[in-house]
């Protein structure tokens, strides 16, 4: 540091004042490069990030009227199958893994799907309705991270 401080020193004024300003402008153009520029990518990218999101959850919401309105009216064919028997066929039949199922009774049931595709959820409900007579009585949709990718719950009235 005292090298430093000599050389500085012997330089005459017109140098020390180049140096200065030349070293203030390194200073500056540092603190942005290492503290502003990075800290603007990550509002940038948080800011896409949540942008994202809301388009996955305006689309599950214009799909909401779609699932009530499967619930509502009797248009499907009832069948003789039991209700867990149906749920186990449709969905492995659209690859929906169910996470935890609870029977109220012979014809009501309560399904948790965890990490399922939502437009796969929204194929299955409508097979489930029009086949197979089964309502929809209630639905809870959770975003998940990734685009289409939600948790569900979903409870079925046969």
């Amino acid at each position: 540091m005292e090298q430093i401080k000599n050389w500085f020193y012997s330089l005459d004024d017109k140098d020390q004042k180049i140096t200065i300003v030349v070293a203030s402008v390194f200073s500056l153009m540092l603190i942005y490069l290492l503290l502003i520029a990075p800290f603007n990518n990550s509002v940038s990218k948080l800011e896409s990030d949540v942008a994202a999101k809301q388009k996955v959850i305006d689309k599950m919401k214009s799909q909401i009227p779609k699932i009530l309105a499967s619930k509502v009216g009797g248009s499907g064919r009832k069948t003789s199958q039991s209700l867990s028997s149906i749920v186990n066929t449709t969905t492995n039949r659209f690859s929906l893994p169910v996470s935890r199922r609870d029977s109220k009774s012979p014809n009501e049931m309560q399904i948790w799907f965890d990490n399922v595709s939502f437009d796969s959820f929204l194929r299955w409900s409508a097979e489930l309705k029009t086949r197979h007579g089964v309502s929809i009585s209630s639905v809870n949709i959770r975003s998940q991270d990734r685009n289409g990718i939600t948790s569900i719950n979903v409870k079925l009235i046969k």
